[in-house]
């Protein structure tokens, strides 16, 4: 392989084909050759021999066939990653060359929690879309720590401490975290009237720990800040499992004050303590820094920043 009469030496040549990774990438993605085929519009014997290629060239079997099904070996699971990354690369870098006009276009991939599109911010996502319809939009509702980079997601919508400094965050808005309480909860149990008798309830606990213990950091604009130390009749570390445990009369547990009004206004949970809260959350778009150039990303961006402050 040369270049203006100068070769381009060992490195260039070790590359496997793209073409090869393409297919294989979405033989994983989609669990057989044949859909792969049919996804991507080619034969299937284009499919099986791209992938056989890339095989051979890799020295490694990434796919263990049989007569019945194809599953990824642990080679090919550990090259699926980088093989998603080189696929969303050059659909970036496809996106990125059309974006000469000023016209969002292509595909963008966005993941929520299924409480943040609960209020109301699926609907923002939703009126982007149709008022963008070159766009594409694939919206994982998950409440699973999602690998924006591994995973090829644009953007990210989350609540609470980021766990990747490396990621560029945006903050749209805050919340704190307010303690609810089924009706049946509270006419079992009785109101709190202070933070001491919260240890008199059952609590439900915001976290997946070695220790039966837990801890609650509550502070009031007007009294000094308290802990309460408990044992859980429940612990979770998903907003909407918390969420139903307290309609079901759990115990009381702390919620994004948002996700507590809304179950207030519906009739399936009290405000326990009302002033007294746990620390305070922020809600935050989270996206890698190439991503947030893309004309898409960025104006999903400001759309978020401009109107997801009334929704919280």
């Amino acid at each position: 392989m040369v270049d203006n009469g100068k070769a381009l030496g060992p490195t260039v040549e070790r590359l496997p084909p793209v073409e090869a990774v393409v297919i294989f990438t979405r033989v994983a993605e989609t669990g057989s050759f044949t859909a792969a085929a049919r996804a991507m519009g080619v034969p299937l014997a284009t499919v099986s021999k791209r992938v056989a290629e890339l095989e051979e060239h890799l020295g490694v079997r990434l796919i263990a066939r049989t007569t019945r099904r194809s599953s990824l070996t642990e080679p090919g699971k550990r090259f699926l990653i980088h093989g998603r990354l080189i696929v969303d690369a050059l659909q970036r870098a496809t996106d990125e060359a059309a974006h000469a006009v000023a016209e969002p276009s292509g595909r963008l991939r966005l993941t929520m929690s299924s409480v943040l599109v609960e209020a109301g911010l699926g609907r923002i996502v939703a009126r982007f879309v149709a008022a963008n319809p070159k766009l594409r939009c694939e919206i994982d509702v998950s409440d699973r720590y999602v690998d924006l980079v591994a995973e090829g997601y644009d953007l990210a919508v989350r609540v609470g401490k980021l766990k990747d400094s490396s990621l560029i965050r945006r903050k749209i808005g805050s919340t704190e975290a307010s303690m609810f309480a089924a009706p049946s909860l509270i006419a079992a149990h009785g109101m709190p009237s202070r933070p001491g008798e919260l240890a008199g309830c059952p609590l439900i606990g915001e976290q997946i720990a070695p220790s039966e213990s837990q801890t609650w950091a509550l502070h009031h604009d007007a009294h000094k800040p308290v802990k309460i130390e408990f044992k859980p009749r429940m612990s979770a570390n998903s907003v909407r499992a918390i969420a139903e445990a307290i309609e079901a009369g759990l115990g009381i547990g702390r919620l994004p004050t948002f996700v507590g009004r809304r179950m207030v206004a519906e009739g399936t949970a009290i405000h326990v303590l009302p002033g007294w809260a746990g620390p305070s959350l922020d809600i935050s778009l989270v996206h890698a820094a190439n991503r947030g150039m893309l004309p898409g990303v960025r104006l999903l961006i400001d759309t978020f920043t401009r109107e997801t402050g009334a929704l919280l």
